[in-house]
């Protein structure tokens, strides 16, 4: 259980929190809205995206004391004016990614649910659902799944009655080698590697289509501008994501010749672009040298950027997290910058400038060349110039979908035909469109699945009570 939301590792999103008060965080309502409708470059649905964020306080406030979630560290990420991105800090040296521990966690409840005596939910696993079962009025009467039979490779067909459906099946991010959605609403993006799992394949989106839902936003993909490149694996087409975290804690973003070319907390759609444009070619593209053999060469992807971490980065950031990334051997640590220069391949003297110039920005000696105003941390230290480094390549990924099906404020499934709700059938999540229009804000995908699971929860229960 989980999908891609279990994968989520930069956090939830809310404004005015409890946190936020607590680190006397002066965010409000309206700057989070402003961010939002920006980052959608005019393409947001305003009524969406004002509930979303209305209720994105109590949706925090949920997680954290119905279920005890400890979302407790807060980071200002891509396209944010307020650090307001909620996460759960390491415990006892150990990651507790916030996607996970979410999703970890609800699962667990729900299981718990479906195993009380006489409980009257029912918890099915390992199934596939095919289509809908429609009243006679055009209702949507229930569904029809598919499933294996027990010890068997034989598959059955099911079909469950249902007052209510809620669709919370996710995007269309992981259809592999053979797209067909991607394919026919953004051709271009065919080939990219991806980070979704490959349940992802919008069978939601197609199902809905199906009885008449309308579709919106299809061609808006999310490429992220980090996913993890691995040295010895870095063909392979699904990439593990380089938490907006990392650059949240002071990471920056290098080309191959060791020049910082974007600001990284920009929005996602501005940093993959500026990484097409500065990090493509043979001389800026970042390149892995496979365990130090020359004999094999370079590792090329189509584009690609070191992402760096000073010492002061790392510790802010978490090193239970980043020790995780490298035992996967996406992170690497050298010592002092002359090891940083050497592991990446770029002159000494043009590395010191890039990070001389960054924490003079930092400083506000100068302005930055790309327009950057927020300095987490240092990338220099002079009282410890052998302080430790980390580093990784990442390269463009297909992350997110934000097309899926139109629905309105509470998480009810529009027609294609007259915009009115198809009687039966809700959503939330990756599966809906048009609430973060062109370009999704880091922590807004798991706030959406929260602020709208819960209307749709709310909606339904009050359908069947009715």
């Amino acid at each position: 259980m989980g999908g891609n939301s279990a994968k989520a590792s930069s956090g939830i999103n809310g404004a005015v929190t409890q946190v936020q008060k607590r680190l006397r965080i002066n965010d409000s309502v309206e700057a989070f809205v402003r961010d939002t409708i920006e980052s959608g470059r005019g393409r947001s649905s305003e009524t969406l995206v004002k509930r979303m964020i209305n209720e994105s306080a109590d949706a925090v406030s949920w997680l954290r004391n119905r279920f005890l979630l400890e979302l407790d560290t807060v980071s200002q990420l891509g396209g944010h004016s307020f650090p307001r991105t909620h996460r759960i800090p390491d415990r006892n040296g150990k990651p507790r990614p916030v996607g996970w521990e979410i999703a970890s966690t609800l699962g667990s409840y729900l299981s718990e649910q479906a195993g009380q005596t006489g409980s009257r939910f029912r918890l099915i696993t390992e199934a596939r659902v095919i289509e809908f079962l429609i009243a006679g009025n055009g209702r949507i009467s229930g569904l029809i799944y598919e499933s294996a039979k027990p010890g068997s490779s034989s598959i059955q067909r099911h079909s469950h009655e249902s007052d209510v459906v809620v669709l919370a099946t996710g995007g269309f991010g992981g259809e592999g080698s053979q797209p067909k959605l991607l394919k026919k609403y953004a051709p271009d993006l065919v080939g990219l590697p991806a980070t979704n799992g490959a349940f992802a394949t919008g069978d939601g989106v197609l199902m809905s289509s199906a009885v008449g839902a309308a579709l919106v936003d299809m061609d808006q993909i999310q490429v992220h501008p980090t996913g993890f490149v691995k040295a010895d694996d870095p063909s392979n087409p699904t990439k593990f994501l380089a938490a907006e975290s990392l650059r949240g804690a002071g990471g920056i973003l290098l080309n191959g010749l060791g020049k910082r070319f974007v600001n990284e907390l920009d929005t996602r759609d501005s940093v993959t672009s500026a990484m097409a444009e500065s990090c493509s070619s043979e001389s800026t593209r970042a390149q892995y040298r496979i365990h130090g053999s020359t004999d094999r060469g370079a590792v090329k992807t189509q584009a690609a950027a070191y992402l760096v971490l000073s010492q002061a980065a790392a510790d802010s950031f978490g090193h239970g997290a980043l020790g995780f990334y490298q035992k996967m051997g996406l992170m690497h640590s050298v010592s002092g910058l002359d090891g940083l220069a050497s592991a990446i391949r770029v002159d000494l003297g043009t590395l010191r400038q890039t990070l001389l110039s960054y924490d003079s920005a930092k400083d506000l000696k100068t302005k930055d060349d790309f327009g950057k105003t927020v300095f987490p941390q240092r990338m220099l230290n002079p009282d410890k110039p052998g302080d430790s480094y980390f580093w990784g390549v990442v390269t463009p990924s297909i992350h997110y979908t934000m097309g899926g099906v139109r629905f309105d404020q509470m998480s009810r499934v529009l027609r294609e035909s007259d915009g009115q709700p198809i009687p039966g059938l809700l959503a939330a999540g990756e599966v809906t469109g048009g609430l973060h229009g062109a370009n999704r804000l880091a922590g807004n995908s798991l706030l959406e699945c929260v602020v709208y699971g819960r209307r749709a929860g709310q909606y339904a229960a009050a359908e069947v009570s009715d």
